[in-house]
């Protein structure tokens, strides 16, 4: 009995160990600017530990948090400077209420779209093939530097 109960806590441990190891691929929030959308320098790439979610929606221009990027904390129907040049992106919204964000082909959320689901992240948009699904123009098209605008959901 005794060596059940050990293998069970050993066991135990050992998933508790597996759930909490860090993601390699985590990020750092850069600091908010001023005027929503922002576009500064690329953001770093963290070793070790999950950020905290801070509420924003991050962009880049390149794969795996490189180039100028944009953050939003709130919906945007014209991403402007980061229009169709967005090669990452990374929901660390808060869980809960309008937790999931959709990203649309269209300006003021029109055509098709897909779902980034809150605290994840899709480092490189060209290699993942991923292509919006929904009814409306844009789908089918790569959703590699083809993102116009995007709203925030309670799931999607």
């Amino acid at each position: 009995m005794r060596i059940k109960r050990a293998l069970a806590t050993a066991l135990t441990v050992g998933a508790l160990t597996l759930l909490t190891t860090p993601v390699a691929d985590a990020r750092v929030a850069v600091p908010e600017a001023a005027a929503p959308p922002s576009v500064t320098a690329p953001a770093a790439v963290v070793p070790a530990g999950l950020p905290a979610a801070d509420g924003h929606l991050y962009a880049w221009e390149h794969p795996h948090a490189g180039g100028f990027h944009c953050k939003w904390n709130a919906n945007n129907a014209n991403w402007a400077g980061c229009r169709n040049k967005v090669s990452d992106v990374w929901n660390n919204g808060y869980p809960g209420r309008s937790e999931d964000v959709r990203l649309f082909y269209g300006l003021n959320w029109t055509g098709s779209w897909v779902c980034l689901h809150q605290s994840h992240s899709l480092p490189d948009l060209g290699a993942s093939g991923l292509r919006f699904f929904s009814a409306g123009a844009g789908q089918g098209q790569l959703v590699n530097d083809n993102v116009s605008s995007h709203d925030w959901v309670d799931a999607c």
